[in-house]
């Protein structure tokens, strides 16, 4: 090896060196994950980071003034079509709110045929949820073939809709309430907001990678 090489190689593990003295060491203690002393604190703690995030939340008293909250959502917002599964928890409420005002479409084929359709003709698309997580304001989506994954990653809106009695402190108690240990769901999908990237100067810009609207119903009551 050269001198000039030796000296270059000299550098290169003296910067190392010196980036490594100074990277954080380890936690001698384990991280506590965050609880709440009150459902009504684990709900409002959620949707606070939901609406930090940059999503739209509302919340509902109940169940049947989803289908109203539909209607002055697709005024408000001037959706001319809508894109939804073939079943799930709030399938025939989508339908009947959003039949007879906007173009409504059923993701009931594979994806190659709906991806023009998710991607250039789909204003909004409508899914429920599995869980949401308070601590982070995550919602918790398992995919399936009544609700494809597509549905909440493509069009430029995302509505979601969630039961107050879904919402858990923490990623961990999910994980420990829904068994996971016993084995993992085949497909999850982590939602904390609209999609969002940032460039070199941290400019963060919305739509980039996915939808750059996140509209959360939060029904209440049971």
């Amino acid at each position: 090896m050269s001198n000039a090489s030796a000296l270059a190689k000299a550098n290169i593990m003296q910067r190392l060196s010196a980036v490594s003295a100074l990277s954080p060491k380890p936690s001698a203690g384990s991280h506590q994950a965050w609880q709440s002393p009150s459902h009504e604190v684990c709900l409002t703690r959620f949707k606070q980071q939901l609406t930090n995030a940059h999503a739209e939340v509302i919340s509902i008293p109940n169940v049947e003034q989803l289908t109203g909250s539909l209607i002055e959502l697709a005024e408000l917002h001037q959706w001319q079509s809508a894109m939804l599964g073939t079943g799930g928890d709030w399938h025939q409420l989508f339908t009947q709110a959003l039949t007879s005002r906007l173009k409504l479409s059923v993701f009931e084929q594979n994806f190659e045929q709906y991806k023009s359709d998710l991607f250039n003709n789909t204003s909004v698309s409508l899914t429920g949820c599995d869980a949401g997580i308070a601590d982070t304001g995550t919602l918790v989506l398992k995919p399936s073939a009544e609700e494809p994954r597509s549905l909440s990653l493509l069009a430029p809106c995302h509505v979601a809709v969630i039961n107050a009695s879904q919402i858990v402190d923490n990623f961990a108690l999910l994980m420990a309430q829904q068994q996971w240990h016993q084995g993992l769901p085949s497909n999850v999908v982590l939602i904390s907001g609209p999609s969002k990237t940032a460039d070199i100067q941290q400019t963060l810009a919305y739509g980039a990678h996915g939808p750059s609207e996140l509209i959360v119903i939060v029904i209440e009551g049971e």
